[in-house]
């Protein structure tokens, strides 16, 4: 009885910990700090976040991915195309010889804009942002102009570099 009572006050400790890390999945923009439920009599409490039990989560994202996802210049992809899948089209106007997606693949039209397609289709909670790197070479390791943005499934993107 004491297993039984153990397990389901450690199952209660990871649900409440889970709950509380996916409930704020999209504010980590600054580090949170979240109360911790500890063991009391009679089952579980949530109490205030202390110096022992609280924890801190930080993530990062790139400039140019948080709230300009949907506000960015876009239309649907071609009726043939997967529906989830997305794609970018880049309009250069500094002329890159080179510009590389990643996950990407792509090539450059007539027009001098390079139009991307996700290689697979977009998978729900998986990160969607990709980075724009525009090299003056093949044998280039790093880039000179970077730029990041967030893909919308069934979309085509469009990015200024």
């Amino acid at each position: 009885m004491v297993f039984r009572s153990a397990s389901v006050s450690l199952l209660t400790f990871c649900l409440v910990a889970l709950s509380s890390v996916f409930a704020n999945a999209n504010h980590f923009q600054s580090p949170h700090a979240y109360a911790m439920p500890f063991a009391a009599s009679g089952g579980m409490m949530v109490g205030q976040p202390l110096a022992a039990t609280a924890f801190v989560v930080e993530s990062w994202s790139p400039p140019g991915t948080v709230g300009e996802t949907y506000t960015r210049p876009s239309h649907p992809i071609p009726s043939d195309k997967h529906p989830r899948a997305a794609m970018l089209a880049v309009r250069d106007s500094a002329g890159a010889p080179i510009i590389t997606v990643d996950r990407m693949g792509g090539f450059r039209m007539k027009n001098g804009v390079w139009l991307f397609e996700s290689e697979r289709p977009l998978d729900h909670g998986r990160c969607q942002i990709v980075r724009v790197d525009a090299r003056k070479t093949v044998q280039d390791i790093e880039p000179y102009s970077s730029k990041f943005v967030r893909l919308i499934p069934g979309r085509i993107v469009y990015l200024d570099f």
